[in-house]
Order: structure tokens, then C-alpha cells, then sequence
């Protein structure tokens, strides 16, 4: 019983060691590994953008993630995004138009830009992962933006 205590306290004390011997990525590493992962799923235009906060001019606002994602699949986009009113989604569907992205591989930012019905919008996905959408309606000029990120 006692050897088996003894061997139970050195294995205890070896793990941590062990633990720590393994190179962690460097922080370069972890942002193109992060850009890579972003470039390569946007470029299968099967993605979607899921907003956690909303911004207009004046105020902002936390949101609910499951009731603010929109899909891009092909050419297509579908989903609700709060506003700033209360009870007044803003609802996204239908087919793309001008649909271009830019891969800034020097700073690891992806823009993506295109037009769904009255709307012009700008995806910005930053070297962390975080994305932001900015929305504008041209016919009425309200602008709002989104943080969030892509899945």
C-alpha cells in the first residue's frame, strides 16, 4: 500500500511538468491559424454571422445570439437582426448582390461587401476573430452596426 502511495505522489508530481513541455503557439501563430480558419470558411460562402451587441449613432445594446444570425449560403442570405427599437427585427433574405471579398493577408482582415435589397452591407473580421457588420439603408440612411463573430 505504501509503494502505491509513493507512486501515486510521484506521477501527481511529474504531471505538471509534463504538462508544461509542450510549445505553446505563439501569439502570430494563434492569428493565422485564426485567419486561416476565417479565410477558408468564408470562401466556401457557407457561413454565418452571429451579432452579440447592436450599435447605432446614439446608443447600443447586448442581444441575444440565437435571435441574431444571419447565413450566407451561395448567393443567398437569410436572418433576423435586432435594431435598436424594441419588437422591430430587421429581417435579411434573399439573394446577394455585388458580393465581393478582400483577403488583407498582411494585417489577417477579411471585408466582405455586398447588397440585400435596400441594404448595403460591410462584414469586417478582424485578426482576432471578432467580426463586425455594418448595415446601411439607402433608402432611409439609418445605419447600424453589429459585433459579433463568424461560424
Amino acid at each position: 500500500m505504501k509503494k502505491l502511495f509513493i507512486l501515486c505522489l510521484l506521477f501527481a508530481l511529474a504531471m505538471p511538468s509534463a504538462g508544461f513541455s509542450q510549445n505553446p503557439l505563439t501569439k502570430e501563430e494563434k492569428v493565422q491559424a485564426m485567419y486561416d480558419l476565417n479565410k477558408k470558411l468564408i470562401k466556401s460562402q457557407n457561413f454565418s454571422f452571429i451579432a452579440t451587441w447592436v450599435f447605432g449613432e446614439d446608443n447600443r445594446s447586448e442581444v441575444a445570439e440565437n435571435e441574431n444570425k444571419i447565413t450566407i449560403n451561395g448567393g443567398n442570405i437569410y436572418g433576423p437582426l435586432s435594431t435598436l427599437e424594441v419588437n422591430k427585427p430587421l429581417m435579411l433574405k434573399g439573394g446577394l448582390e455585388n458580393y465581393k471579398t478582400t483577403f488583407n493577408d498582411e494585417n489577417h482582415v477579411i471585408t466582405i461587401n455586398f447588397k440585400i435589397g435596400a441594404h448595403v452591407a460591410e462584414i469586417e473580421v478582424k485578426p482576432t476573430g471578432k467580426a463586425f457588420l455594418k448595415l446601411e439603408n439607402i433608402n432611409s440612411g439609418q445605419k447600424l452596426s453589429y459585433k459579433g463573430g463568424l461560424k
